[in-house]
């Protein structure tokens, strides 16, 4: 009652934890209300479907769990809808296929959403792009079922009746040429297309990728194309002069041919995502001065080709996945700048270009690493002295 005349609420990156609350439901002028990058948990208040002018509701990757309000679908003016990256479960209310001024949804991460998208949601391509390819879910049936409607007979084949099947993505022959004889390049060409909005997030127009079937895809910005069949080889976007807002997609995994995966110095949120470890050819992998969070998923030890670890400088927590030593390849491992906890696998030490000296965590095992063939085969290691634990303070912006 005391915020009747306030118009934009923005908490994001402030580390709050605890509930929503319903309250809020109360701002009636509210017209953005951003609480993104945060550990809110439970559920998200259905009180929230009474802010009649909210135009944005941005509470991606925190830990909020159950259902999607139905009453969401109430809210007429909204044109962003970001909800990735949590834990919501059950299916997407058929109520949010009124919300006709909707311009971006953004559900991906919710591994627990089940069912199918209502049909005015799935009808429109662009804006379930997200959804649909980080949950694979499929359409519900049209409320009204559309007559069928068939051409009239001509006598002859050719011309594009009302009943002809749309072109696949990526095979007008424009994006890849010869498509029939490239395949596995088309299905990279799907996949780009289809994680391009997961990828940008909320940046402005002018600022997007160039990525469209219009041009060939060895003109995209970041992709190099390479071997035989042709594939995508690298995805660079970490110097291309603009900044990447969104999430990490985890169909990123689709695109088995990358050998360098480098999404460095932008502000991209949420998690690693896991599956990455079917990147089989993988040799860099740089996520590094970003805004990633949680931990670090334990796959990534699984990624035998991978020669560059780069995560440094994002506010990624928990421990150190001790199945990096099974990386025997790694030739460059950078961690620093994150809020890691435990201990650090003594073998990483091995790693020729490594900054662990950089994190304040002891190695996980206190024995002395003999170093030179001197000491005698009687001598005891003497162990070092215990370490004591840090207190962590966790940062508040004001």
């Amino acid at each position: 009652g005391q915020l009747a005349n306030l118009q934009t609420l923005d908490l994001h990156n402030n580390q709050l934890s605890s509930t929503i609350p319903s309250q809020l439901g109360q701002l009636a002028n509210l017209q953005t209300l951003d609480l993104h990058n945060n550990q809110l948990s439970s559920t998200i208040p259905s009180q929230l479907g009474q802010l009649a002018n909210l135009q944005t509701l941005d509470l991606h990757n925190n830990q909020l769990s159950s259902t999607i309000p139905s009453q969401l679908g109430q809210l007429a003016n909204l044109q962003t809808l970001d909800l990735r990256n949590n834990q919501l479960s059950s299916t997407i209310p058929s109520e949010l296929g009124r919300l006709s001024r909707l311009r971006q949804l953004y559900l991906g991460g919710n591994t627990r959403i089940s069912g199918c998208v209502p049909y005015p949601l799935y009808s429109r391509s662009t804006l379930m792009s997200d959804t649909v390819s980080m949950l694979s879910l499929q359409s519900c049936p049209s409320p009204t079922p559309t007559p069928t409607r068939r051409p009239p007979s001509t006598g002859g084949g050719g011309g594009g009746g009302g009943g002809s099947t749309p072109r696949p993505r990526c095979t007008n022959g424009t994006v890849v040429a010869n498509p029939s004889d490239n395949t596995a390049l088309v299905a990279d060409c799907v996949q780009l297309l289809t994680i391009k909005a997961t990828l940008e997030g909320r940046i402005s127009t002018s600022m997007r990728l160039n990525w469209s079937e219009d041009s060939s895809i060895d003109t995209w910005e970041g992709i190099t194309i390479g071997g035989a069949p042709q594939r995508v080889v690298s995805l660079e976007l970490n110097s291309s002069g603009k900044t990447l807002e969104g999430s990490i997609p985890s169909t990123l995994s689709r695109l088995t041919g990358l050998q360098t995966l480098n999404l460095s110095n932008n502000e991209l949120s949420g998690r690693i995502p896991v599956g990455l470890r079917a990147l089989a050819a993988l040799q860099v992998l740089d996520f590094s001065n970003n805004r990633l969070s949680g931990s670090m998923p334990t796959d990534l030890g699984s990624i035998a080709s991978l020669q560059t670890l780069h995560l440094a400088n994002n506010s990624l927590t928990g421990s150190i996945p001790t199945t990096l030593v099974d990386l025997s390849d790694l030739r460059s491992l950078s961690l620093a700048g994150n809020r890691f906890s435990g201990c650090i696998p003594n073998a990483l030490a091995r790693v020729a270009q490594n900054d662990l000296s950089a994190i304040e965590l002891p190695f996980c095992d206190p024995v002395t690493p003999t170093a030179t063939p001197t000491v005698t085969p009687t001598a005891t290691a003497t162990p070092l002295a215990p370490v004591g634990q840090d207190l962590f303070l966790p940062l508040v912006r004001q």
